[in-house]
């Protein structure tokens, strides 16, 4: 299949496709600035600023309260959280994540409502009990209120005066919640099936302060483009309802039980409708990063106090590296279609920075294809007709409509 998308849908991305053509793929922008648009180079420079990354210090660091503490590394943090998030992606897990979505669904099915926030609570929400095991009910309003002040800036943008007030009102409830967890925890020799667990370890070293902010980071990417892209692969399953088709008959034909296991052998369709999702509207467009010290790389010169940029979005749209680019064409992902892209498919982050836990949030995608196509019904408002905004990261609009549970 090679449709291609409609005007409205596509970002015009000719200027720069056409400055890389002329100019190479290393550019010079104002303020020092730097644009790398070649993913093998973009991946050395953000590993090489990202190398020397350490936790930052709190207020406790900075007035000498805590004492001499060797620096923790940010890759140190990140191989801890990686490893929970392969064992996170274990069919128990995902057995109680499916429960969780399917039960926020229930509840609010058979009622019109804005898809692309419905899609993006589902799959937030649903994520809190990985992060923190056991909250209490008034514990995970505070945790929600926390990803509610993520929806106001990333999806909403609202950053009104009396918004930012109740949102940070709202962040500290958080803040104290995760805290006090951190310190019945670290006293509790039970240990936990969650990412808290993983950075426990941490607390001798950087304190409670610190490791609430590294908690508060996985929060963030967890109430945060993991929404977005469910509200996408939604709209996709509008849009090209052959491919609804195909996930629901390919789902239904497992069992529950064996869903939970993401047979990836089993669910080719699925994978390649994720897969092409993902590329055709990834995350964030472009990521803009400054240095931390000098960089010196392949002759690219990225002095400390100046920054570099990186772009998914080019990635993945420019035609050196994929046959017509701004179609939806999951079929490309067949074996016998593959083209070497060189490294251009960055779904969850260039590599040195990538989500942390894109094993849980790929395998979450994968259920959320499962579950609004075999257990529920589809039918989206045609007036006005939804379209896809692409303004620093796609998300639909005007994406109106109802989720009907499927009878057996």
């Amino acid at each position: 299949m090679d449709e291609r998308a409609t005007d409205a849908e596509v970002v015009s991305i000719d200027d720069l496709l056409e400055r890389v053509r002329r100019e190479g793929p290393v550019l010079r922008f104002n303020n020092d600035v730097v644009g790398i648009f070649d993913p093998a180079l973009a991946v050395k420079i953000d590993k090489a600023n990202t190398d020397q990354h350490t936790v930052p210090d709190s207020l406790i660091d900075f007035l000498g309260l805590r004492g001499a503490k060797d620096p923790v590394a940010w890759r140190e943090v990140r191989a801890l959280l990686s490893e929970q998030a392969g064992r996170l992606a274990s069919p128990a897990h995902m057995r109680e994540l499916y429960t969780r979505m399917h039960g926020f669904l229930a509840q609010r099915a058979d009622r019109a409502h804005d898809l692309s926030e419905l899609s993006w609570w589902t799959i937030s929400q649903s994520l809190l009990p990985l992060l923190i095991d056991g909250l209490s009910r008034s514990d995970v309003d505070a945790l929600i209120g926390e990803q509610k002040t993520r929806y106001n800036a990333i999806v909403l943008q609202n950053f009104s005066f009396w918004r930012r007030i109740i949102d940070f009102h709202l962040s500290r409830r958080a803040a104290r919640t995760v805290s006090r967890h951190i310190r019945r925890r670290a006293r509790d020799p039970v240990a936990r099936e969650d990412f808290l667990q993983s950075l426990l370890p941490l607390v001798q070293r950087v304190g409670v302060d610190r490791v609430a902010y590294l908690v508060s980071m996985v929060l963030a990417g967890m109430s945060g483009l993991p929404g977005i892209t469910a509200a996408s692969l939604l709209y996709a399953m509008h849009r090209f309802p052959q491919w609804h088709a195909r996930i629901r008959e390919e789902t239904s034909a497992l069992s529950l039980e064996e869903l939970y296991a993401l047979p990836i052998k089993s669910l080719p369709c699925t994978s390649r409708f994720v897969k092409e999702t993902l590329r055709l509207w990834p995350g964030l467009f472009a990521l803009h990063r400054p240095a931390s010290h000098d960089i010196d790389i392949d002759g690219v010169c990225i002095r400390k106090g100046g920054a570099y940029e990186l772009s998914s979005y080019f990635q993945h749209h420019s035609p050196e590296y994929w046959q017509a680019p701004d179609s939806f064409d999951p079929d490309r992902w067949l074996p016998e279609r593959r083209q070497p892209n060189k490294g251009a498919y960055v779904p969850f982050g260039f590599s040195s920075r990538a989500c942390i836990g894109s094993a849980v949030g790929h395998a979450q995608l994968l259920l959320f294809c499962a579950l609004v196509t075999r257990d529920f019904d589809l039918q989206v408002q045609e007036d006005p007709a939804p379209w896809m905004q692409l303004e620093g990261f796609a998300i639909p609009v005007d994406f109106i409509g109802t989720l009907t549970p499927r009878r057996a």
